[in-house]
């Protein structure tokens, strides 16, 4: 793998890791010639947590002063309770890279919109590198090196037809709802939007996307991209067509993106394009 600059930092800002988690993430870092930046926060729980709020919003202002590329180790619940905590200084004045997807998703999507901070909607790195899709870390670095990619799909993925282009944003359906009415409330106008979904119920996702569309999240935004929604139960593609069968925008479903491998990057705030007449989606960088 190259990369222009090699320092890095390993992060655990949600639930509480073990030691295998931070042991895999130092291997798949050091296989890939990364310098790794060490955070004794890492090191500290609460309740369930890798750590109270402050020492884990310390782990993520030290990794922003410290390191030109950051990688969660692992998701779970927790990261909202960084927000009050955070010195965003530095993290203003940095050229970091921010990688992780599922209980990041909030911290992503504002650190991109508010700052313009690079943030990547990418794999945690908590799990043996066996265990990663090829095309996962292919992705990746991709990604990190800014080399555009498009993803084919079959007329099956198509929810509605069209042609489109635009920023776009997203991540994991629960924590997009979660930011709702806060200071750092997802933005999604006049973009394309991504949802993924882990072990929720179909009844669940569909009256979430109810409540995005009451909150106006679905108003005049420029598509759709549905990636895995892993044991969301056996009708859950009913709800989704059903939800957004009257949409005006294009949309597509049984993407790469998620809970499951390939977990393909999307880099927030890039160009996205989505066109169903020649059946890809593809990222275009500046």
């Amino acid at each position: 793998m190259q990369m222009k600059n090699n320092n890095a930092s390993l992060i655990a800002i949600s639930k509480i890791i073990s030691k295998n988690d931070r042991v895999n993430a130092e291997k798949i870092l050091k296989g890939w010639n990364f310098k790794i930046n060490s955070d004794k926060n890492m090191n500290f729980k609460y309740l369930r947590y890798a750590g109270s709020p402050i020492q884990r919003a310390e782990q993520l202002n030290n990794a922003y002063r410290n390191s030109n590329i950051i990688f969660s180790i692992m998701g779970g619940m927790g990261a909202i309770h960084l927000f009050e905590h955070l010195d965003f200084e530095p993290i203003k004045n940095s050229d970091s890279i921010l990688i992780g997807y599922s209980d990041i998703t909030m911290l992503l999507n504002f650190l991109n919109q508010e700052f313009g901070k690079r943030c990547l909607h990418g794999p945690n790195l908590g799990k043996p590198l066996k265990e990663f899709d090829k095309k996962t870390i292919n992705c990746l670095f991709d990604a990190i090196n800014k080399k555009n990619y498009n993803v084919n799909f079959n007329d099956k993925d198509i929810l509605i037809k069209g042609r489109s282009r635009g920023k776009i944003c997203g991540g994991n359906l629960a924590l997009i709802q979660r930011s709702l009415a806060t200071p750092y409330e997802i933005d999604t106008h006049n973009k394309i939007i991504f949802m993924e979904a882990v072990d929720k119920d179909p009844q669940w996702v569909f009256d979430t996307l109810w409540q995005l569309k009451l909150a106006g999240k679905f108003d005049n935004i420029k598509g759709v991209i549905l990636g895995h929604f892993t044991e969301c139960g056996k009708d859950i593609d009913k709800y989704l067509k059903e939800f957004f069968k009257d949409f005006k925008c294009p949309g597509i479903m049984h993407q790469p993106i998620g809970h499951e491998e390939p977990n393909l990057t999307v880099p927030i705030g890039e160009q996205c394009i989505i066109d169903t007449d020649k059946r890809f989606w593809g990222i275009k960088f500046n």
